[in-house]
């Protein structure tokens, strides 16, 4: 199959269009990143700057922020069979692009023009057509999307050792726990600090948990530690041969 192929040039965009093509009234088109519109709605290869490739169908190009939307011809694994997937690429990220397929015969000057030279350019036979977005419910689900995010970011220790972690997170497991800089906080009450042994663990006078985070702790320590050792020597008979 014939194909037009492009490279990126940075963040300048793509600054051609194919020789056969030409811009509206026949003559070149305006150099400038606008100029990538000639592919709207034309099924392209992508190669990225990390060597991915993306193949689908161009959806909409975005001279604001220098991004190219494509539909991908592929359905997501595990997603029903019309449920479509779009991807949004910087074009200072594509390293190249190979048009699949010519533009149409019966497309007319005014619709190979670039979108910003007239109303809706080709964007006016760009498939599928966007229906209605439920802007309050698209909200929720960032929202919710952000606080599962922060909760995942909550429970990772910073500056702490990966014992210290591994500790945290079997403790996380059967008790409410939360990092309170590099000391674990257990219920609310009992404070584990560094090295998170159950000597270093502390609280008021009078809290019932101490003794239950303590026999916790001392347990999960030597649980760990258990599995540590059979890693190591489970590489070790790996390296021996």
């Amino acid at each position: 199959m014939n194909s037009d192929r492009r490279q990126g040039s940075g963040a300048g965009g793509f600054q051609q269009r194919p020789q056969n093509q030409g811009g509206p009234q026949g003559g070149p088109i305006v150099p400038g990143p606008s100029s990538i519109d000639w592919v709207l709605g034309l099924k392209v290869k992508i190669m990225t700057t990390l060597d991915d490739i993306i193949v689908g169908r161009v959806y909409a190009y975005c001279t604001l922020t220098n991004t190219l939307t494509v539909l991908e011809d592929e359905t997501p694994l595990g997603a029903k069979p019309d449920v479509k997937n779009y991807r949004i690429l910087k074009v200072s990220f594509i390293k190249d692009i190979a048009v699949l397929e010519k533009m149409p015969e019966d497309t007319t000057e005014d619709e190979a023009a670039p979108a910003n030279s007239r109303g809706g350019g080709p964007f006016l036979k760009a498939t599928p057509h966007i229906g209605p977005v439920n802007i309050n419910s698209a909200v929720q689900k960032i929202n919710s999307a952000a606080r599962a995010a922060g909760q995942i970011l909550a429970q990772r220790g910073v500056g702490v050792t990966k014992d210290a972690q591994d500790l945290f997170d079997a403790l996380a497991k059967t008790l409410p726990v939360r990092w309170l800089d590099k000391s674990i906080l257990v219920l609310e009450e009992v404070k584990i600090n560094p090295p998170y042994t159950p000597e270093a663990c502390s609280a008021k006078s009078d809290s019932p948990a101490l003794a239950r985070v303590k026999k916790v702790v001392d347990g999960e320590r030597r649980r760990l530690e258990t599995l540590k050792q059979a890693r190591s020597e489970t590489s070790e008979e790996r390296k021996g041969g």
